[in-house]
């Protein structure tokens, strides 16, 4: 599948509001950086994280910076919401790249495939349930609001204290 055509798979391109990025910004190190790779300028990720003085590194198929053949920028944490049909791909990169991350994903089916399950076997990974579920928009903004049908969580290497932890998303922090 070319750079293109997964850049605008229809499942694909889900913009994480605010109140997303919180629970994952108490459990990281202050004075650290994070590369996020699958997010442009105006991503909650981005600015959450430089509002709370986080160094940032972004990059986007969509601005040339395709994940796969992107050099790694010097980094602390690596977070953002991956493209959900390349995810077990973008999982096996990230063990890879032995680089602490946490990747905000539809949970559903994560397990299913036997490679990937395979893959997360051999792995020490955390999971961070939320709760209630993200509500995302589409880059378009045609899902803006709505409830998606399916639960997402961060499943991470190198953040959480816990391998199973759990967090309540509080929808008013919008900023």
């Amino acid at each position: 599948m070319s750079q293109i055509q997964y850049s605008f798979h229809k499942n694909d391109e889900y913009r994480t509001p605010a109140y997303a990025v919180y629970p994952i910004l108490k459990r990281l190190k202050k004075d650290t950086s994070i590369w996020c790779p699958f997010d442009k300028n105006d991503s909650q990720f981005v600015k959450v994280f430089q509002a709370y003085g986080f160094r940032v590194v972004y990059g986007h198929i969509q601005t040339g910076q395709d994940f796969f053949t992107f050099p790694v920028p010097p980094c602390d944490y690596i977070i953002s919401n991956p493209p959900y049909s390349r995810k077990g791909e973008v999982f096996q990169r990230l063990f890879e790249l032995q680089i602490p991350f946490a990747m905000l994903i539809n949970f559903q089916g994560i397990f299913d495939q036997r490679e990937r399950f395979e893959m997360f076997r051999r792995q020490h990974i955390e999971l961070l349930w939320l709760n209630p579920r993200v509500n995302y928009d589409t880059d378009g903004g045609q899902r803006k609001g709505t409830r998606v049908p399916f639960q997402s969580c961060y499943l991470c290497q190198g953040i959480c204290k816990q391998q199973l932890e759990f967090e309540y998303l509080d929808t008013s922090l919008l900023k």
